[in-house]
């Protein structure tokens, strides 16, 4: 398995798309929405970044849709698929999402 480790305070994140429908049944893309933040999982964090207290891999976190460098990593064989990540500058993350208990 490739790992991609970030470097300078910076943060990877596997997107997480979020389509919605319509009450006519109509998809409509998180793309349409131009002025909400882009949500996904932490999957690396660099290790001089200020917010390795507060965020950790597997966290779900919010962050500017308009920060992002779109990287993909190749599958190594048949069965396993692409991963398409995105790196982000640890300031640029708005919010991280906690579930209640």
């Amino acid at each position: 398995m490739n790992i991609l480790v970030p470097l300078n305070r910076k943060v990877v994140v596997e997107p997480e798309t979020q389509e919605k429908v319509s009450a006519g049944g109509i998809v409509i893309p998180e793309t349409a929405n131009q002025k909400a933040p882009t949500r996904g999982r932490v999957i690396a964090i660099a290790e001089d970044s200020d917010l390795k207290l507060k965020v950790s891999a597997g966290d779900v976190v919010f962050f500017s849709k308009y920060s992002v460098v779109e990287v993909t990593i190749t599958r190594r064989s048949p069965e396993e698929k692409d991963r398409h990540l995105q790196i982000i500058k640890d300031e640029d993350i708005l919010a991280k999402l906690e579930v209640e208990k």
